[in-house]
């Protein structure tokens, strides 16, 4: 949680974490059985809240789903990830522990990208334009050339 804190106001810090996380879960040798769903699930959720699409995720809820993500990339963890077998099994209880206590998160996220998922999130901001100011319309200033 103390590395977590320490990366939390660096947004490019955190983005490394969830870049080495996604290409650790990438890897054949990466094994975590039932926890892979659940992680790529916290991926999603800490890349949608840094790009700021997903607003919702508290901050204690941010730390604790980065302290499992930063325990899963640190091979040299309670058991070393280079021991077949059995590398990644405390990875695997880390993230589904991490799972279970951001849950009411999880849902509230799953909610949200099953609405909003894949939208693109645009919003509106009115534009001074010195060429309309005069009661010109549109047409008249750039009128079509087809």
């Amino acid at each position: 949680m103390r590395a977590a804190a320490r990366l939390a106001p660096s947004r490019g810090r955190l983005g490394r974490v969830v870049v080495a996380a996604t290409a650790l879960l990438q890897h054949p040798g990466t094994s975590l059985g039932a926890a892979r769903d659940d992680a790529v699930v916290l991926l999603r959720l800490v890349r949608e809240t840094l790009a700021g699409r997903y607003r919702r995720l508290p901050a204690a809820g941010l730390l604790a789903v980065v302290a499992g993500l930063i325990y899963f990339i640190n091979p040299l963890d309670l058991i070393p990830d280079v021991l077949p077998m059995l590398g990644f099994a405390d990875d695997a209880a880390i993230l589904l522990w991490v799972t279970r206590q951001v849950r009411k998160e999880i849902a509230s996220f799953t909610a949200w990208e099953r609405e909003w998922g894949g939208a693109i999130d645009v919003e509106a901001r009115q534009v001074y334009d010195p060429a309309l100011a005069s009661g010109a319309t549109r047409a008249d200033v750039a009128p079509d050339t087809e």
